[in-house]
């Protein structure tokens, strides 16, 4: 896998888990324990407003005392989101993960929110591609090309 597409097209069937804004915390933490992920993305409509993660949770509600039953996703969400588009390669996405320091990247196509990989999505990708290509270079050294 090379591109942000072809991640997102192995988990077909996989739907995004968004709230929006006016959601509470702990509604947002339900959805990210029942489902074993680490961030919940906002939106309101058809618009992409922010990221709720575990890191968001640490720090803006536990290390300020805030209550997740009273606290809306709003108040606390991320605003300044780094975004990719499913024609980015898995590299590029790794070098903006790398820069902003994020684990999760939405994937926007034409204004329209399609997708989210993690950093654990781009690393599986290119160790795929590394295995393959090490495998090629086997069968060619070992003269089998078939």
């Amino acid at each position: 896998m090379h591109t942000v597409a072809e991640i997102l097209k192995s988990r077909q069937g996989t739907t995004l888990a968004t709230l929006p804004p006016t959601a509470t915390v702990r509604e947002a933490l339900q959805i990210m324990a029942d489902r074993n992920i680490g961030s919940v993305l906002i939106v309101q409509g058809d618009a992409l407003l922010g990221i709720f993660t575990e890191r968001d949770y640490a720090r803006r509600l536990v290390l300020k005392g805030l209550a997740s039953a009273d606290t809306l996703l709003a108040d606390v969400m991320t605003t300044r989101l780094y975004v990719v588009n499913p024609h980015q390669t898995v590299q590029e996405c790794l070098g903006v993960i790398t820069k902003g320091r994020l684990r999760h990247l939405p994937v926007v196509d034409g204004g329209k929110l399609v997708g989210l990989v993690s950093i654990g999505d781009l690393v599986n990708a290119q160790l795929q591609a590394q295995r393959f290509m090490i495998e090629q270079m086997e069968n060619y050294i070992s003269g089998n090309l078939g």
